[in-house]
């Protein structure tokens, strides 16, 4: 059911610049937008850190090793 959906921010932390680049992704719960998150984060070498918010609420962080 579409209203079970939350959108939810992705902050990517590139190497190549100063601020974050944002990312708005659309799914059901927090595990499923971590699992974005964390998989968004090999997609470019230069992604140092993802960082997951639901509005102003801080979910979780992944960082490259």
């Amino acid at each position: 059911m579409e209203d079970d959906l939350k959108t939810y921010t992705l902050y990517i932390h590139d190497d190549r610049y100063s601020v974050p680049s944002l990312d708005a992704v659309t799914v059901r719960d927090d595990a499923r937008a971590c699992e974005v998150g964390k998989n968004r984060l090999t997609v470019s070498a230069d992604y140092r850190m993802i960082e997951v918010w639901e509005d102003d609420r801080f979910i979780d962080k992944f960082e490259r090793a």
